[in-house]
């Protein structure tokens, strides 16, 4: 090899290239087209590239798919390139079942978390199917199938083409266990199902799935409804295989009814297609069936012949169940020889053989049972989990509305608060806003009036001055009345007073109660700095008895001479 490469490189260049094109063109076919248009070509891919040949040209080819996957941009197919990766992965022995498990658990999150419904299908029959072919943990295979069932009611046959094909496994597993009620049922739903053309057979496995359950629950004749129809099922390539299971089938059930001349030709004729196929396993059944109806024909030569060919098919087949049966015909034509003591050797085999497989079902029964419980708990547990999330999640969110509603509640008070403060605020502003509007109008008024008294006193001297009128002139005397202040007025003047010099008639009455009507107006006129004429012309009186309530004044207070009477009135 070495020398050719050195006498030819561009030749073997050449060919490598064009081996690698070969190849690349291949997957080239499969971008961008959906799982049922490129089923058939992946079937027969895996079948030659995966599973027929070295693992390590499997996995290069694998790498070289996903490539060409990336490079298109094709999100399916790099899916598929990892669930071929993943199939592979569980078809080699010596690889941890750890990392199988998580390798084909990651393919299904990816596809879930990507949508893709044929490969989480297809991901989670390779997990059921390792988990029961492989770690015989048959209870997580139903687990599996539990998830698939209704994955597969979202699609048809058409666009995944394994849909019948799963229903009718789904069917033989239950079967497997003695659940015939479900076996039937979900048989019965791969007949409904749409299929391919290469999957025709496929209802052929669904019928005689439904025949057998009818067989184990005593109703023969709808058992043999479905073998017949498996017979006259002619359209499929295999006819002559399943032809050959349908008579042995019929000529089971011809048995049990006791009718020996049909079950004969039936039996005869699956032995020899079984043989034909190397079934050997259904031709010692068969066989095996024979030779106890050639015994209770009384055709003792011919049950021992057959006796012997069951006994030659079980050891090629090297499945034991046939010998249960064998062995218990084995006795009734010793016995009806007179052979007692190989009669009970065999009588005693096939009780042993009985007592075998009834340990090993029960055994795989219990193995199911008790991985039911594991999962049972592991389920209690995770809906404990679950619950306690539940039960976190309401407490974080009832916090979470209790803080916004007080967040709300607050708001609430702090709006209503400082709406409310705002509005006194402003009746205040405007209560002190009128208070000093009236209290300016009140200066006004005062200062007006104090102003008019000292304008009317001035005209009173001025006429007598320039003109000579007499104080006694009626001209003089009335404008004199209209300064004096009547009753009315004075309360007026009073609460205008008391408006400019708040609280200091009351500060007076407190600080000198004993003062007369007369002195308390004084003090008020002087409070205003009128003079002694202006308070004479207010009150009404002379100016000699303004200075006498003055004296009178500087006695109760008693005040010196040289005291200003001023100063008291301003400290009040």
């Amino acid at each position: 090899m070495k020398r050719l490469v050195q006498r030819h490189p561009i030749l073997i260049f050449t060919f490598l290239t064009l081996l690698c094109h070969t190849g690349q063109a291949q997957f080239d076919n499969w971008i961008n087209k959906p799982h049922a248009a490129r089923y058939q070509q992946i079937r027969t891919y895996i079948t030659l590239n995966v599973l027929g040949t070295d693992t390590a040209s499997a996995f290069q080819s694998i790498a070289r798919l996903k490539t060409v996957a990336e490079k298109a941009g094709d999100d399916d197919l790099i899916l598929e390139a990892d669930y071929i990766h993943a199939l592979l992965t569980a078809e080699i022995l010596s690889i941890p079942r750890r990392k199988v498990l998580m390798e084909i658990s990651r393919l299904i999150s990816k596809a879930e978390k990507e949508d893709n419904l044929q490969i989480q299908i297809r991901a989670r029959i390779l997990l059921r199917h390792y988990y029961w072919y492989v770690t015989k943990n048959y209870e997580k295979g139903f687990e599996e199938y539990f998830k698939i069932y209704p994955l597969l009611q979202k699609t048809t046959g058409k666009e995944f083409p394994e849909k019948s094909v799963t229903l009718a496994q789904m069917g033989e597993a239950y079967y497997f266990f003695a659940d015939y009620k479900n076996a039937i049922n979900y048989s019965r739903q791969a007949l409904n199902a749409e299929v391919i053309f290469e999957h025709r057979g496929v209802h052929n496995t669904a019928m005689n799935t439904i025949g057998l359950s009818y067989v184990k629950e005593g109703m023969l004749d709808s058992a043999d409804y479905y073998f017949n129809k498996i017979l006259h099922n002619v359209g499929i390539g295999d006819y002559d295989v399943w032809k050959g299971i349908a008579q042995g089938d019929l000529g089971q059930t011809a048995y049990l009814r006791g009718d020996y001349e049909k079950a004969i030709p039936l039996l005869l004729g699956n032995t020899h297609q079984a043989v034909i196929i190397s079934d050997f396993d259904q031709a010692a059944r068969s066989m095996t069936l024979l030779s106890d109806i050639y015994f209770r024909q009384n055709r003792l030569p011919d049950s021992e012949s057959a006796m012997k060919k069951a006994r030659e098919f079980v050891q090629r087949s090297r499945i034991l169940k046939p010998l249960e049966q064998l062995f218990q015909v084995y006795g009734k034509v010793y016995a009806a020889q007179g052979n007692i003591a190989l009669t009970n050797v065999y009588l005693d085999s096939a009780n042993k053989m009985r007592d075998t497989f009834a340990k090993e079902f029960n055994s795989i029964q219990m193995l199911r049972a008790t991985e039911r419980s594991k999962l049972q708990e592991h389920r209690a547990d995770m809906e404990h989990m679950w619950a306690e999330r539940q039960i976190k999640t309401l407490e974080r969110n009832i916090l979470l509305i209790l803080i916004v509603l007080l967040i709300f509640v607050a708001l609430y008070f702090y709006k209503t608060y400082y709406y409310k403060a705002r509005e006194k605020e402003r009746i205040v502003n405007d209560q002190l806003k009128r208070a000093e509007q009236e209290l300016a109008f009140a200066g006004i008024q005062l200062e007006e009036f104090t102003r008019s008294i000292s304008e009317k006193n001035q005209l009173v001297e001025e006429l007598s001055t320039r003109y000579g009128i007499s104080p006694n002139d009626d001209a003089v005397q009335e404008l004199q009345r209209i300064t004096i202040l009547t009753d009315d007025q004075w309360e007026y003047f009073r609460g205008l007073f008391e408006k400019i010099h708040k609280g200091y008639l009351s500060r007076l009455k407190e600080k000198l109660p004993g003062l007369t009507p007369a002195e308390i107006r004084f003090m008020a006129l002087a409070k205003l700095n009128l003079s002694y004429k202006e308070m004479a012309s207010t009150l009404g009186i002379s100016v000699q008895s303004v200075r006498v309530i003055r004296h009178r004044l500087r006695k109760k207070l008693n005040l010196p001479e040289e005291a200003d009477l001023k100063d008291v009135v301003g400290s009040i």
